[in-house]
């Protein structure tokens, strides 16, 4: 089976101080998440805006992330796109870099069809670097379809597929077509407990900014058949990670990471930071949250 890695990777925020990128936060977090168990580190994602995040902050971002990260777990960068072009500029140069892979979302906005985004992959693929596909129909306004991943999951450099819905039959039809094949990753916190124990390898974690430790725990906890011990520590997680979707994804984890003292409470436009209401939610599962 193809597969990048085996357990949590943080879906790493990019940290911001008056307007810049703070590289002192952003490597104090990455050492964090090494040091307390992740197994790769995922920059310039949805979690990192990478939208806002211009091409000389994108290289500066990587070559950082790869010096901290010097060669202790796997680096994996957000390279996805609307404009094709674009997508593949992303990913020749996270290949140039010497980066581990790369996590990219199916085409938005444009709203193509299954084939296109079958096409999409496959020009991608001719990079020759290690793709996780992401579908987060959320954001996107376009669901992969399972036939779709089926055929994708064929392509020599396809490696994986980043999850994020709720939807129980589709994970549970996805674990099957992805077994022996590439990997599965949960997408969504709140359901990592499920998609390991229907065999997936792994999540690609919000939650893993703040509590890389215990979210990697989870995974260790089924792995070792432990799984009523993993069900308990993902049930005291839930709180937390149903309040870090509280609002737009990364606005909550920004917040809950200032109170934490790792990096500024500050995001780019369009995004805005937290609401009042918000914080009382964040603060209300931090105070319950005792591990």
């Amino acid at each position: 089976m193809k597969c990048l890695f085996e357990g949590s990777a943080t879906a790493l925020v990019t940290p911001f101080s008056c307007g810049k990128v703070d590289n002192f936060a952003l490597e104090n977090l990455i050492e964090k998440c090494i040091v307390e168990g992740v197994k790769a580190i995922v920059v310039l994602g949805t979690t990192g805006e990478s939208a806002t995040v211009t091409d000389d902050e994108r290289v500066a971002i990587i070559k950082l992330a790869k010096k901290t990260i010097a060669g202790r777990v796997k680096l994996i960068v957000g390279t996805g796109s609307n404009n094709f072009e674009k997508a593949y500029q992303y990913t020749l140069l996270a290949k140039e870099f010497g980066v581990d892979g790369a996590l990219v979302v199916s085409p938005y906005y444009n709203k193509t069809s299954q084939d296109g985004i079958i096409e999409y992959y496959k020009r991608l693929c001719e990079i020759k670097l290690p793709i996780i596909m992401y579908n987060v129909p959320s954001r996107t306004g376009l669901n992969i379809e399972i036939d779709t991943i089926k055929r994708l999951a064929n392509l020599d450099m396809i490696y994986g597929l980043k999850e994020s819905t709720s939807d129980i039959d589709r994970i549970i039809n996805l674990s099957q077509v992805c077994k022996n094949k590439i990997a599965l990753y949960s997408g969504e916190d709140h359901l990592n407990y499920i998609f390991y124990a229907l065999g997936g390898q792994g999540t690609v974690s919000v939650t893993a900014n703040a509590f890389p430790m215990q979210v990697q725990k989870v995974f260790d906890l089924v792995q070792l058949g432990l799984f009523k011990d993993a069900s308990q520590l993902q049930n005291k997680l839930q709180g937390i990670n149903k309040a870090l979707f509280c609002q737009t994804n990364p606005i909550p984890i920004k917040y809950l990471l200032s109170t934490m003292g790792l990096c500024k409470n500050e995001l780019r436009l369009p995004l805005i930071p937290i609401s009042t209401n918000g914080k009382k939610i964040i603060e209300k599962q931090q105070k319950r949250l005792s591990l």
